[in-house]
């Protein structure tokens, strides 16, 4: 009996356990937490809840999301937005958007009827001064040639330290230099006007007719002297009101040079090749110091390479002067002293020139220096003087040039005085004259440079002359504003177009180059 009531007995034992258990099942679940955390404080076990409760939560948010993402549409309106109210008053940035100037244009005419009076002004351009620094030549370019005061001076002056500059031709330096020297606002006016004439006038090509204003065909010697007056008063490819002018005169002397360097056209009027190439190599020389330009550059080193290679009389140690024609027999002084310049630029530029060819240039002037025709000629001063082609043919205006050489080439001031009281007693101090009969803008071109590095009571009296001279008969109104009539000697030659840029490089002469005697 009792072995048949046991399963029976167990049976209702399971039935309570059952109960039991679904009784646990329904407690809380804090508890049941209990139970698998011990004795963990209350608010640990929160913590845990808590956080898978955050954890469910960013689970379902991201689902949702990523379904609501699938079905996200974007509306652009398209129509279109009407622009802003323009308002004067409100500052616009003129800079943001830079048209670069195309050398190709045709110069704009702008008819002048008045004399304007230039800003004296001492700033410069540029906020860093660099465009103004690329003015002043390469302060390396030292002379291969010894000194021993009979060389090739290493400077241009003595401002810049060794290597020589370009004077300051920028507005920073020159306004100091103008007082200095002598100058002034009339003069800077002067300047300043003759190149707007200048400008004005120049063919859309880049050059300029000399034939149109009463000339010869000399249109790559005129087109030198030209631009020589631009970048006598700071103006270069880079920087200067005129600086399209610049680019546009370096570009046609480039289009023109030929396969061996020389600047020159055929039909070209002055003598053959000579006074083109040498003046236009002083120019393009000046503008590869200046501008830093490696196109101008190049072709400025052609053209030296011309002068001495292919033009200059003699080789190596036979070297002597120039003439018209390459390798002619007998050389003049004024072909050789436009050559002289345009070496010398060429070396303050940085450019290679063989020392040979200054050697040269040194042996053809003591081959034309007359030593004793000073002393026959006692009424004019003492000192050597200058001929043509020999030392007998001697002159004022050859004495000038000779002299200037001299200054170049590194001979020693007191040297020169003698020469430079010569000329200017025997060829006098410039004055215009009635309807311009005392005008010689060639002789008052070499003599304006050489006695202004002589100084002293001569330049003073020379540019008390000079500036009376010139801007007391400079054009005034109308279309030849700026410009100097086409009278003188040689002005049926060069015309207005030499006139005016002669004329304005005297009146450069305070800045243009720095003095070589302190």
């Amino acid at each position: 009996m009792s072995r048949h009531q046991q399963p029976v007995q167990d049976q209702v034992i399971d039935e309570e356990l059952e109960e039991i258990e679904g009784a646990s099942a329904s407690t809380g679940l804090f508890e049941s937490l209990s139970q698998q955390f011990g004795s963990a404080p209350w608010w640990v076990i929160s913590g845990a809840f808590h956080g898978l409760m955050i954890l469910l939560v960013f689970l379902i948010g991201m689902v949702v999301m990523r379904a609501a993402h699938s079905d996200l549409l974007i509306v652009t309106d398209l129509t279109k937005q009407k622009p802003p109210e323009y308002d004067e008053k409100k500052p616009t940035d003129v800079f943001k958007k830079v048209t670069p100037e195309d050398p190709t244009l045709e110069p704009i005419e702008h008819p002048v009827v008045t004399h304007e009076v230039v800003e004296f002004a001492d700033h410069v351009e540029t906020a860093d001064d660099m465009d103004d620094a690329k003015a002043r030549g390469d302060e390396n370019a030292i002379s291969d040639v010894p000194l021993g005061g009979t060389g090739t001076v290493a400077a241009m002056g003595t401002g810049g330290g060794g290597g020589g500059q370009f004077g300051q031709r920028g507005p920073g330096g020159r306004k100091r230099l103008v007082q200095n020297g002598g100058g002034g606002p009339a003069t800077e006016d002067a300047v300043a006007s003759a190149l707007r004439w200048l400008a004005r006038h120049q063919e859309p090509d880049g050059r300029w007719d000399c034939q149109k204003y009463g000339g010869k065909n000399a249109d790559v010697a005129m087109t030198g002297l030209a631009l020589l007056s631009f970048l006598g008063a700071g103006h270069t490819e880079q920087t200067g009101e005129h600086k399209l002018n610049v680019q546009r005169a370096v570009s046609w002397l480039k289009s023109i040079q030929n396969p061996d360097g020389s600047y020159y056209r055929a039909g070209e009027e002055g003598h053959g090749i000579g006074y083109s190439h040498a003046i236009a190599g002083l120019a393009m020389a000046e503008a590869a110091g200046m501008g830093r330009n490696d196109s101008t550059k190049a072709s400025a080193q052609k053209g030296v390479n011309y002068s001495v290679d292919i033009h200059q009389k003699g080789e190596a140690s036979d070297k002597s002067g120039w003439r018209y024609a390459p390798k002619s027999t007998v050389c003049d002084l004024s072909v050789t002293g436009w050559f002289i310049m345009q070496l010398k630029s060429a070396k303050v530029a940085g450019l290679r020139v063989d020392p040979a060819a200054f050697d040269g240039a040194i042996r053809f002037l003591d081959s034309v220096e007359n030593k004793n025709a000073a002393a026959a000629d006692s009424a004019y001063g003492g000192g050597h003087v200058y001929g043509y082609t020999s030392s007998s043919d001697v002159s004022h205006r050859r004495t000038a040039i000779g002299c200037l050489g001299r200054q170049f080439l590194g001979w020693k001031k007191e040297d020169l005085q003698g020469g430079v009281d010569w000329f200017m007693n025997r060829g006098g101090v410039p004055a215009w004259g009635a309807n311009g009969g005392n005008v010689d803008l060639y002789y008052w071109y070499y003599g304006t440079l050489c006695v202004f590095q002589q100084g002293g009571d001569n330049w003073t009296r020379w540019n008390t002359a000079m500036k009376k001279a010139l801007c007391d008969n400079q054009r005034r109104g109308g279309d030849e504003d700026g410009s100097w009539d086409p009278v003188g000697d040689y002005s049926g030659f060069w015309g207005r177009v030499g006139q005016t840029a002669l004329g304005c490089l005297c009146l450069e002469v305070y800045y243009r180059y720095m003095p070589l005697y302190k």
